[in-house]
């Protein structure tokens, strides 16, 4: 009966906040907010709440302390390691899409303000009237996703990745709700006298960086000022195919290209073979027929003289390790011209997921020196190899149990595309001398399947791992798996954990990532 009663006492207190128009207990709703991309990490709200403004996200949280209650933002919900919903059942969903104004563009100090709900594509957009963009154009889900959300998981991998690096580092400023419900601002705005951000350092260490890429668990991110530049007027687009050992060839490439200063190099991204016959299926380009793999780039100036030089040094890098042009056009397989014009910085992605409207991915994404490229490929590709028995028995599994509810056709596309499908995916550089990794496989969300599409999504988690790369976007599988594989040494563990302690000292927030509330209650 206690607990009935604090149902209806926390709803009603909900309602009141943000009124009854933005809360529900209804099943239906709550079984919308279950998942994330990944579609396999299941956890039930027992409340979804819209907030609109900072203040009714503090009442929110001041709620969810006074009755324990966990409580888990959601930008747009494009995660895929289950990082916007419960982990477990219950607890409170936050959907920050309400929130999604844009505040200030203050083309003098090359800065916007916007409300963390908004998506890149949106932000992007009204930036593109006045000639400008923001320096990372977030993930290659941009379309759906939030800013708030990829500030949390330092996300890379749609546009201007090359050139400006992950979205954490063209942030400057935030407006943050504590765990427990005050409302900060850090970087330059945490002197009171200062009008608009202007720089992330705020008089002391930098407190913006705490909140950035620390997935959801230190704060509700309300408001963020980010970068914007000026849109170069004239760019280029070239698309190579490589031979034999792609992938060390275009790790050459990269790192040459590095060695030669900034070259107006905005994206650049290497194709492995799994991604060429994706975009062979989907595009149809002849020129990609027998690709097997390939790298392309966008380089952007401000003069017609420095994009011609630009273009001949990068040229030059690439037909000395054997690259040869697909073509001008897109028609040709020049994939970077669509990339930059079509924005297909928030297609080509999902390419490679979305060939079969039934298959989803199943992804470790993470970052690495791009000198360590080649070997993680190739540890990839040996690790879906060995665990060839297992992957043919997802197959059968899968297609045994979904035959009959599909037809012939699409069951025999899939079943030969998902035997090869396990391996790398697309990567694009990430700033520095740093690449994006992304390693996974396809599977399909049938019950029979889930098992076994866990243990190996496990399993690749723990290869990453102790290859040393870094995982960006953690959730709950990536964050657990962190400790389950022993990469945190103690120290750092017992800091991180006493920060996340001193904030939040009921766990509220993002409540069972990095095993945080479970350490509290041993």
């Amino acid at each position: 009966m206690t607990q009935i009663t604090d149902k209806v006492n926390i709803f009603e207190e909900l309602k009141r906040i943000v009124s009854e128009n933005y809360v529900s207990m209804d099943d239906y709703i709550r079984y919308t907010y279950s998942r994330t991309v990944d579609l396999f990490l299941i956890g039930k709200p027992d409340y979804v709440v819209r907030p609109g403004t900072p203040e009714e996200i503090s009442e929110v949280l001041q709620t969810a302390n006074k009755y324990n209650l966990p409580i888990y933002p959601r930008g747009g919900g494009a995660g895929e390691m289950g990082g916007a919903k419960p982990i477990g059942d219950g607890g409170i969903v936050m959907d920050m899409t309400r929130m999604r104004k844009i505040l200030d563009i203050d083309l003098e100090n090359h800065t916007v303000t916007a409300e963390c709900g908004i998506t890149w594509a949106e932000l992007n957009n009204e930036l593109f009237k006045k000639g400008f963009y923001t320096g990372c154009m977030g993930p290659g889900s941009g379309q759906t996703a939030v800013i708030g959300g990829s500030l949390s998981h330092n996300s890379v991998g749609g546009g201007g990745g090359a050139k400006y690096g992950s979205c954490c580092r063209n942030c400057i400023g935030l407006e943050v709700v504590l765990p427990q419900g005050d409302i900060i601002e850090v970087g330059s705005r945490v002197n009171k006298y200062v009008e608009k951000p202007f720089s992330k350092w705020g008089y002391g260490p930098d407190f913006c960086g705490l909140f950035l890429g620390d997935n959801g668990i230190f704060g509700v991110k309300t408001k963020a000022t980010l970068k914007i530049h000026p849109k170069p007027p004239f760019r280029d687009y070239w698309t190579f195919k490589l031979k034999g050992n792609t992938a060390k060839r275009c790790a050459n490439i990269m790192l040459e290209w590095r060695s030669k200063g900034e070259l107006g190099l905005y994206d650049a991204n290497y194709v492995p073979e799994a991604l060429s016959l994706a975009i062979q299926i989907e595009k149809n380009w002849p020129n990609w027929n027998g690709v097997k793999g390939a790298l392309f780039y966008s380089t952007e100036a401000f003069t017609e003289k420095e994009l011609e030089g630009n273009v001949e040094i990068l040229n030059q890098i690439v037909e000395k390790n054997k690259g040869k042009s697909l073509g001008r056009e897109i028609k040709d397989g020049n994939v970077a011209k669509w990339h930059y014009e079509e924005q297909g910085h928030w297609q080509l992605y999902h390419n490679l997921w979305g060939i079969f409207g039934f298959a989803h991915p199943v992804t470790t994404e993470c970052i690495c020196p791009i000198k360590q490229m080649p070997s993680m490929v190739a540890a990839i590709d040996n690790w879906a190899a060995e665990n060839g028995d297992k992957f043919k028995k997802l197959v059968d599994t899968i297609i045994k149990a979904v035959v009959t509810e599909q037809d012939t056709e699409s069951i025999l596309k899939l079943t030969d595309f998902l035997g090869s499908s396990a391996g790398s995916g697309e990567m694009p550089m990430a700033g520095e001398n740093n690449i994006e990794v992304t390693g996974g496989f396809l599977t399909v969300d049938v019950p029979e399947a889930r098992d076994l599409t866990l243990e190996l999504w496990k399993d690749m988690f723990r290869l990453v791992i102790q290859k040393g790369c870094l995982l960006y976007m953690t959730g709950e599988i990536g964050s657990q798996s962190l400790l389950e594989y022993g990469a945190f040494r103690p120290e750092f563990y017992n800091f991180f954990k006493a920060i996340k302690k001193t904030l939040d000292p009921k766990m509220i927030l993002s409540r069972g990532k990095y095993n945080f509330y479970e350490e509290v209650m041993k």
